[in-house]
């Protein structure tokens, strides 16, 4: 019980810092209109109320095209999102205005998809902003990415078509500053003729390519670098290129006389929150798959101001030496790291699939079973 109640009054103190930490930002965008929605699927057992208005029942796996609506709202967030807090009110006042209207509350839907989110965080958002429509944990990011990864708050108007697929309508990236303006795009969402559009398929989010704040060189040096500080001599270097296509930087080391091989993965991954700057870094590992090392490259929190010497402290305290093959889940009782709490939730997410990369290494024969 005491471990529980910590655990929410870490989320409480993070949220009371989002909601004074006050950033004003918007941008509207035709992205994805016609595409097709993908089927996405989710398995999490939802209240008997929120069954009841989804319209699905004595389910545990639900597919979001079996949802009983003419018109699905979604919104893609993350709970420490600055503008998917400011922006919960507001999507609130509109389900009240749906369930008020008979023809509405008939044809439309809202849901939420929360990226990067657990159960747990995902209950106390519902909870703290008393949100009756259900949100989706997304933990490892499988359905933010299905729709192109985009940053949140990310809001999609889903049209069902005869054969049941969904049909991109409208979008909208960033916060929305009124119900109302989400009311009028759900009237004018409702009147497309599907049958007149020409559909494609691909995300419904297609954003810029990602690139490392510094050139290869430099990242090349940091990698060699380092060797020293892990007690080693460097024997041979090498970037090899996958099958799939992934990089990945190979080196022999001299450890007292034994040589082993690390492994370095570069991570680009795409910031979640709509105000925040994109996240960059190498981690390594050795043929036994443990985490040896983490390198930043742009780790940003709160107000896009870099991480801290201790910040980076606390992070490779948390990470250094675990095992792949274990879990890398994000607790944010211990992982946290003050105004960076997305990021965190980035590099986690990136260490969990660090085994799929062992995998390809090892079936390409550059780890010997």
């Amino acid at each position: 019980m005491a471990r529980k109640k910590l655990y929410f009054l870490g989320l409480v103190f993070i949220f009371v810092k989002l909601i004074f930490y006050n950033i004003a930002y918007s941008e509207t965008k035709t992205i994805g209109f016609a595409a097709v929605f993908p089927e996405l699927t989710f398995e999490y057992q939802l209240r008997k109320e929120e069954q009841t208005y989804l319209g699905i029942h004595g389910k545990k796996v639900y597919r979001l095209n079996e949802i009983k609506a003419s018109l699905l709202l979604i919104e893609f967030l993350n709970i420490y999102c600055v503008n998917c807090v400011k922006q919960a009110p507001l999507l609130n006042e509109v389900y009240s205005h749906i369930q008020n209207d008979k023809d509405l509350k008939e044809n439309v839907k809202i849901i939420g998809i929360a990226a990067g989110n657990n159960i747990n965080e995902v209950k106390f958002f519902k909870d703290r902003f008393e949100i009756p429509y259900p949100i989706f944990p997304d933990p490892n990011f499988s359905a933010h990415e299905a729709v192109g990864a985009p940053r949140t708050p990310f809001m999609i108007w889903v049209r069902k078509g005869k054969d049941g697929k969904g049909i991109v309508v409208s979008t909208h990236l960033g916060v929305i500053d009124s119900s109302d303006k989400i009311l009028e795009e759900i009237k004018v969402a409702l009147q497309y003729d599907l049958d007149l559009l020409q559909l494609k398929v691909g995300s419904v989010y297609e954003g810029e390519n990602l690139k490392p704040p510094i050139k290869e060189e430099e990242i090349i040096e940091r990698l060699n670098s380092r060797i020293e500080s892990l007690r080693g001599k460097l024997i041979e270097f090498k970037k090899i290129v996958l099958k799939d296509g992934d990089s990945i930087y190979m080196e022999r080391v001299d450890f007292d006389g034994s040589q082993n091989y690390l492994f370095s993965k570069l991570v680009s991954r795409r910031a979640v929150c709509d105000v925040c700057h994109d996240t960059f870094f190498l981690y390594t590992f050795n043929t036994e798959g443990k985490i040896i090392d983490l390198i930043p490259i742009q780790l940003t929190k709160i107000g896009n101001r870099n991480w801290t010497e201790e910040d980076i402290k606390k992070l490779k305290t948390r990470v250094i030496g675990r095992s792949i093959f274990k879990s890398f889940s994000f607790d944010p009782r211990v992982d946290s790291i003050s105004g960076a709490t997305i990021t965190a939730v980035l590099i986690f997410d990136s260490l969990e699939k660090a085994r799929q990369v062992y995998e390809k290494l090892r079936k390409e024969g550059y780890i010997k079973d």
